[in-house]
């Protein structure tokens, strides 16, 4: 089992956070990904539980279901697919600090190639970081904009 966590304080509000981090859609504007798509719509629609998410960068894409959704505190994902790991969960926490928000992201995962292992959990580092910076920047952007 590996985990890490990220913790980010940001010049916005929750809502705008949450907004900007549960637009899957848009991930490719925000981040390396070279594409992300909605296969499936969640509850609430658009990007609530139960949505999938395809997201490219090199390799086979991976597949992640919204498992909670709980604006503007709260979101949570599981890995279907992509990734040689089981029992891959993300959570994003949102609380109020200061003029903005203290964002946590946690990943839990198991690499199930234990030689790979390592790279596996460094890749999907790097990628959670690269979210994490797009989401912060353009949360930041939007908050600065008014909106």
């Amino acid at each position: 089992m590996a985990s890490f966590t990220f913790t980010r304080e940001v010049s916005a509000s929750a809502d705008v956070v949450f907004e900007v981090l549960t637009d899957h859609r848009r991930y490719s504007e925000l981040t390396p990904l070279r594409k992300s798509v909605l296969e499936r719509e969640g509850d609430p629609a658009p990007n609530g539980v139960g949505a999938i998410r395809k997201l490219t960068a090199v390799g086979p894409a991976l597949r992640e279901e919204v498992i909670a959704y709980e604006a503007p505190s709260r979101f949570s994902y599981t890995l279907l697919s992509g990734l040689p790991v089981r029992d891959h969960v993300g959570t994003v926490e949102l609380t109020p600090s200061g003029n903005g928000t203290k964002m946590v992201y946690a990943v839990r995962t198991h690499p199930t190639v234990p030689v790979v292992g390592a790279v596996v959990v460094a890749a999907v580092k790097q990628g959670v970081k690269g979210l994490v910076d797009g989401v912060v920047a353009e949360s930041e952007r939007r908050a600065a904009a008014g909106g």
